[in-house]
């Protein structure tokens, strides 16, 4: 089961196979909002980790997906003696990337030592000296001598997605999460996400275009939105302008503009604006 991390009341996705997972197997989007490693001073693409709408978190606690923990140790001071640990660790990394690399050279070294033999014959026949006696095995041994140690700022650096030790982490329910899913407006947006979500549709926030939701066929990588939507109550009453000024935003992206609300059964009930700009007065 994948686990999300609580902070501030968001829940958080560290792991890149279970943001994977999520994506493709569950149709969760959600926001990157870290930074790339290899390119860490932009923002036009995110990185790990994946912050969750509180709809998105709820609807994988509540489908059994997802378990949701706090991390309430995170923020603490860590030990001299975890520091320790923690060095240990990245020196090993260190280390084994030296190893490795220094295998490796060996390896083309010994590859290539016929050619090497050769040319070094060469170039004493060229100074003429004629009575030439080369061992190939100190030849070798003499050329991986020369290898030279390989600085760490030529390695690989090891990003790591999750803590080296226990945060103490206990797990949560669904009350925790900011803002709530039962209380106020929030009910209704759980309410319409987990309906859209069983519907097979993908759903991202809509803040930037005015609405709680967008609403996608198919992955937003591949697919523009179709709805816009936002949710209501049915007893709420709306400024003329309000309406016309999110009927002809939704003109303007080429999407349809969504009213979501319970109606008298407790039901939920989509209404779409449609927009005419040629009316006849």
């Amino acid at each position: 089961m994948i686990s999300l991390y609580l902070e501030n009341g968001v829940a958080y996705v560290w792991n890149s196979e279970d943001w994977y997972v999520l994506r493709t197997k569950h149709r969760i989007c959600g926001s990157l909002i870290g930074s790339l490693p290899s390119f860490p001073r932009q923002n036009d693409f995110q990185g790990l980790p994946m912050a969750l709408m509180s709809e998105e978190a709820a609807l994988l606690i509540n489908e059994g997906i997802c378990e949701l923990y706090d991390t309430p140790n995170i923020t603490e001071k860590v030990s001299n003696e975890m520091k320790q640990q923690v060095d240990e660790i990245e020196n090993r990394v260190t280390n084994e990337q030296m190893e490795a690399l220094k295998k490796r050279k060996i390896e083309q070294i010994s590859q290539k030592i016929d050619i090497i033999l050769t040319g070094k014959r060469q170039k004493l026949l060229s100074k003429g000296i004629v009575d030439i006696e080369l061992d190939k095995n100190i030849l070798l041994q003499e050329e991986i001598n020369k290898v030279p140690n390989v600085a760490p700022s030529n390695l690989l650096i090891h990003l790591h997605t999750e803590h080296y030790y226990d945060l103490g982490k206990t797990r949560v329910s669904v009350d925790a999460l900011i803002p709530s899913i039962t209380k106020n407006k929030g009910k209704i947006k759980y309410a319409v996400f987990k309906d859209l979500w069983k519907k097979g549709f993908y759903i991202t926030n809509g803040s930037k275009f005015g609405s709680d939701y967008l609403i996608y066929p198919g992955d937003p990588v591949r697919f523009h939105a179709t709805y816009m939507l936002r949710c209501t109550d049915v007893e709420t009453t709306f400024r003329a302008a309000s309406l016309v000024a999110f009927g002809r935003l939704s003109v303007a992206v080429n999407k349809l503009a969504v009213l979501a609300y319970f109606n008298g059964l407790n039901e939920i009930e989509y209404q779409t604006l449609q927009w005419h700009d040629s009316v006849n007065v």
